[in-house]
């Protein structure tokens, strides 16, 4: 039993880094509305595991009681195959979420196959009871992962909720002639929503993205993808360039590499942006490019600042300046530049 729960423990944590750092930071499932089915299949499926994993922790299932638990189980091997289907169906799964979920089926199956054969040599030739049994710190530690599944669950199932019942649009800014864009980061938190308005509004898109698959499926196949800028012809004609491209600022220390990733994905990139726009034939009229508060640097006294206010003498305030910097390469081209310092 010692080893079942050793690898119970081990689901958990598994199981607690797919769901932060894919669901929620990667691909923000949340906020996917045509994640909601896969929501609410998690949504039930965590309940559940909350439910298994405190009954193993504490519980002893004896006799008929095994087959609630047999049924408690096989009903969560359903749902994670119908999960595999729809999850395959609504989009593409990063490598590392594919690998992970391999392992974690790995791991399930030698978890609850080593459950099966020590319930029924122990449990299921005695009376049907539910008798508690603390196995002492692991019961503890899987009652943490217990409390943090089924909180998961509910935070899953109320965004599928509020997915099927969207509250009413804003109105859309880019309804208006249509235009030709080129987008650059526009698989981004920001992008996302960018690029969905766009093709709302009846306006054509270009995305600069490193996976066209990734794209085809968040956009149901409504926006053109290209890898690199020489996949643009010469002639190819855009009306507006939008670069919100850049490793996340967030995730992760600044340590000296890491420092440099942020640097090189936004100046390298920007500058390649540039060099397209001087070769091609008929230049965008606007160029609108990323940058950040990060700008003005921390600023303890609370003064207001607007567009004039000195620059700090801290990284993020230097990684905009080189990026602001590269993006004003265009200034010479007649082409307006517009600078979004976000927040």
């Amino acid at each position: 039993m010692e080893i079942v729960l050793s690898l119970l423990m081990l689901q958990g944590v598994l199981g607690a880094l797919d769901t932060v750092y894919h669901h929620e930071l990667t691909v923000a499932l949340p906020r996917q509305a045509s994640a909601r089915k896969e929501l609410a299949i998690h949504s039930v499926r965590a309940l559940l595991y909350g439910v298994v994993f405190a009954g193993i922790a504490w519980l002893e299932w004896r006799g008929g009681w095994l087959l609630v638990l047999a049924g408690l189980v096989g009903i969560e091997v359903l749902l994670t195959l119908w999960d595999f289907v729809i999850e395959d169906n609504s989009r593409k799964l990063p490598a590392t979420e594919r690998i992970l979920h391999t392992i974690l089926a790995i791991n399930g199956g030698a978890v609850f196959g080593l459950l099966a054969v020590h319930a029924l040599m122990h449990w299921w030739p005695q009376a049907s009871a539910l008798v508690v049994h603390d196995y002492g710190w692991p019961s503890w530690v899987l009652s943490v992962f217990a409390a943090g599944v089924a909180l998961s669950g509910v935070r899953d199932g109320w965004a599928a909720f509020r997915l099927g019942h969207p509250a009413p649009a804003a109105p859309n800014p880019f309804i208006g002639a249509h235009r030709r864009v080129l987008v650059t980061g526009g698989t981004g938190f920001i992008g996302t929503e960018l690029v969905r308005q766009l093709l709302v509004a009846g306006h054509e898109v270009t995305l600069l993205a490193r996976d066209p698959v990734r794209v085809a499926y968040l956009f149901d196949g409504q926006v053109r993808s290209v890898r690199r800028f020489d996949e643009l012809a010469r002639d190819c004609a855009f009306d507006a360039v939008i670069n919100l491209a850049g490793a996340p600022v967030a995730g992760g220390r600044w340590t000296a590499a890491r420092k440099a990733v942020l640097m090189r994905s936004r100046v390298d990139l920007t500058d390649a942006l540039v060099a397209w726009i001087r070769t091609a034939t008929h230049r965008p009229a606007v160029l609108i490019n990323g940058s950040a508060i990060g700008f003005y640097g921390d600023q303890p006294d609370g003064a207001p600042l607007d567009e004039n206010a000195p620059p700090a003498d801290e990284f993020m305030s230097a990684l905009c300046q080189r990026w602001e910097a590269s993006a004003a390469q265009v200034d010479i081209m007649d082409v307006r530049r517009v600078v979004l310092r976000l927040g």
